[in-house]
């Protein structure tokens, strides 16, 4: 008898620490975090905040340069926008762009011949940046088919910054001009 009351006084006991929270805790981890709440202090971050601005390199989601769409209006309305790095860009950055980006559509010297186009894999040849019509495209019109696409061809806004878009209106216009 005494031991059948110690057993029950035990399992009582151990199922209820308050009237709050069962006993039972398989997985504490989980259940009292150890991650610092967003706007808590931490003092293992910049400043002691836990809340801290996005990653350098990255680009936010909600990034819509002058909010265009896919039309032509849109295309005509980008064709005043003046270029900010007009004449200064940086060559070697624009090269990485160009090649993570456009190389497999456009190819090597942005005359269209592609990978992805000469492979036989997509039948639509891609714009040629040497025909006449690229290159009456102002720099506006430029950035507005990278960022919000032309034709065929997607989006690359949601990819990029606006700086790098710019970078690649500057080396497509060095791709145009023949490499100089």
């Amino acid at each position: 008898m005494k031991y059948l009351l110690i057993a029950v006084v035990l399992l009582l006991s151990s199922c209820d620490r308050d009237r709050n929270n069962p006993g039972w805790t398989f997985f504490p981890d989980m259940e009292e975090s150890l991650a610092y709440e967003t706007w808590s202090e931490n003092p293992y971050m910049p400043e002691s905040k836990t809340m801290t601005g996005p990653v350098e390199g990255t680009v936010a989601i909600h990034e819509h340069a002058f909010r265009f769409v896919k039309t032509p209006e849109d295309e005509q309305r980008a064709a005043s926008i003046e270029n900010p790095l007009a004449g200064e860009y940086n060559e070697e950055q624009a090269i990485i762009l160009y090649n993570k980006y456009c190389i497999i559509c456009h190819g090597e010297k942005g005359d269209g011949q592609g990978h992805l186009f000469t492979s036989g894999k997509y039948p639509i040849p891609p714009a040629n940046f040497h025909a006449e019509r690229a290159m009456e495209k102002t720099d506006g019109q430029l950035f507005h088919n990278i960022r919000i696409g032309f034709g065929v061809m997607g989006p690359h806004g949601p990819m990029m910054s606006v700086e790098d878009s710019w970078q690649l209106v500057n080396y497509i216009r060095h791709l145009q001009n023949n490499g100089e």
